[in-house]
């Protein structure tokens, strides 16, 4: 043991009546007071000599506070969660709206004016790109096209769209609607469509869109999916995952959706405006046999379209409604006009 007047000895004298509360008289031994173990613990712990601190805890990084989970910061978590939750579903039940021939609860927080504005933008912005393969409206095929597609504008429920048909000159089979009755049809899509049956078919499917607004319907989507993106980012603090799992989920099936309801408006459409509703099935049987071939083909649950059997075998069900109105509207004006005109020239 060191003198008691040495530097030590006080510093000692210090760190006992810390432990103990109490003060050893002069002349006591340290070791009366504090037990040999007891002692060295302390000292090892408490006394570093001169220009040596203590050495800090190590530091490590803790998520939400793993020492206490229910503290404020978990606390204003979940009010943000709920109040996410508790504002979107308000906001989407403030903007709910029927889609037109099925009636299907869907929301919508634009007006039509704004989409209409936003379809003749994008519309302007595609063309000034294809300037060069944009065929002049007097040609033949822009011609055919937009007879066919007007006639089938004609018995849609909208009177207030500019209607306008382009034909685009490329090699991809495709065709689309923007909203505001803005059409464009590719010419690789022609020589699938050998009638003008099987061409109704497809711009009837596309006008469908337009006539049902699945373009704000989608953007309106988007913003609840924004919103469980964040809601799943407080659970999965992974970004690249809750995108995934919101477009697999979310996403994608809506689309599907969507794709699966302009099939049955463009149906009811085609055959109103007395094209062949038969030619439907075999019309997209041909572009699924053309993905197929060309290596287009994708699994269901990653495409935004339904499966071509799938697809097909809906829209043979949706046949014998369909028919019934071809036969009264359409086959009983022909004979009509034939019988008419028979007699007109006998």
């Amino acid at each position: 043991w060191p003198k008691e007047n040495s530097m030590l000895e006080r510093v000692l004298r210090h760190v006992t009546r810390f432990a103990s509360g109490r003060v050893l008289p002069q002349g006591a031994r340290l070791q009366d007071r504090v037990p040999a173990a007891n002692w060295v613990r302390r000292l090892s712990t408490e006394i570093r000599p001169s220009g040596f601190p203590r050495r800090a805890p190590p530091t490590q990084y803790v998520r939400f506070d793993q020492r206490n989970p229910s503290g404020p910061e978990t606390k204003r978590g979940y009010v943000l969660v709920l109040g996410l939750a508790g504002a979107g579903g308000m906001y989407y039940v403030a903007h709910l709206d029927r889609a037109p021939y099925t009636g299907r609860r869907r929301m919508i927080d634009i007006s039509p004016a704004q989409e209409k504005r936003l379809g003749e933008q994008q519309f302007q912005m595609i063309l000034d790109m294809n300037a060069q393969q944009v065929l002049p409206s007097n040609h033949p095929t822009t011609r055919r096209i937009s007879t066919i597609g007007q006639r089938i504008a004609n018995v849609t429920e909208v009177k207030d769209f500019d209607w306008q048909f382009v034909v685009i000159d490329s090699r991809e089979p495709n065709a689309f609607c923007l909203p505001g009755g803005k059409v464009a049809v590719f010419t690789g899509l022609l020589p699938l469509t050998p009638d003008d049956d099987a061409l109704a078919a497809v711009l009837a499917h596309e006008i469908g869109h337009a006539v049902a607004r699945h373009g704000a319907e989608k953007l309106g989507f988007m913003k609840l999916l924004f919103i469980l993106q964040l809601l799943l980012a407080t659970v999965i603090d992974t970004y690249a995952l809750t995108s995934w799992l919101v477009k697999l989920l979310g996403d994608l099936p809506n689309s599907r959706k969507l794709e699966s309801e302009a099939d049955f408006i463009g149906l009811r459409l085609m055959t109103e405006a007395c094209y062949n509703p038969n030619a439907a099935p075999k019309m997209f049987a041909r572009l699924g046999q053309y993905a197929r071939e060309h290596g287009a083909s994708i699994p269901k649950y990653l495409s935004t379209h339904p499966n071509d059997r799938e697809r097909i075998a809906q829209i043979e069900q949706w046949l014998g409604d369909v028919e019934i109105l071809y036969e009264n509207k359409c086959r009983s004006s022909y004979a009509s006009f034939a019988s008419f005109s028979g007699s007109y020239w006998t």
